[in-house]
């Protein structure tokens, strides 16, 4: 299996965060996957790619050309160039068999709120884990549930995401729920309604 892994680079990150990244790498690699990431070498994408390749894994990242220009890529993971962020992003999605975010800032946030809206829409069946860890993803977490309860997200919109709060939790989770990629949506779906 492929897992997209979003992570942020910031080295400011808290030092607890930065071994989850290593741990979800590692534990990967552990189970015989793939890791797939935005292919930076610094704060948790940097620790997370570490992690797997420390365990013997294979990584992926995706990645600017302008990062690589800028030598923020981590040279020791095969690497594909884009463009664009909107070409990283459907990058990290047309890899991967699952995805999970690790605690993050905005960039973070917008990959998984863009997996999460396109699976409402049908558009991908594959399982979206949180990761968690310290509470992280509480107040999001609260969000979501206040977004169904105003009547925004209908009350199944709960099983487009699950939650982990350790990297082994978050690698069962995704084995778990693997269903193939890209599945056709079901008859009965329909954007409509949908609260968007």
């Amino acid at each position: 299996m492929r897992i997209t892994v979003f992570a942020g680079s910031s080295r400011r990150s808290a030092p607890c965060f930065t071994e989850l990244a290593r741990e979800l790498g590692a534990e990967i690699a552990r189970r015989g996957h793939e890791l797939v990431y935005g292919g930076g070498r610094t704060g948790l994408m940097g620790a997370l790619a570490d992690g797997a390749l420390e365990a013997g894994g294979r990584v992926h990242g995706v990645i600017l050309r302008r990062f690589i220009e800028e030598d923020v890529h981590h040279l020791g993971v095969s690497m594909f160039e884009v463009d664009d962020m909107r070409a990283r992003k459907a990058g990290l999605d047309e890899r991967a068999d699952a995805f999970v975010a690790l605690p993050g800032g905005l960039g973070t946030l917008e990959e998984l709120a863009e997996v999460l809206s396109f699976r409402k829409l049908a558009l991908h069946h594959r399982p979206v884990v949180l990761l968690n860890a310290h509470g992280y993803w509480d107040r999001l977490l609260d969000w979501l549930e206040r977004a169904v309860a105003d009547g925004f997200e209908k009350p199944h919109a709960r099983a487009w995401w699950a939650v982990a709060t350790t990297a082994a939790d978050a690698v069962r989770l995704c084995e778990a729920a693997q269903v193939a990629p890209h599945a056709p949506p079901p008859a009965s779906s329909s954007p409509e309604g949908s609260g968007r």
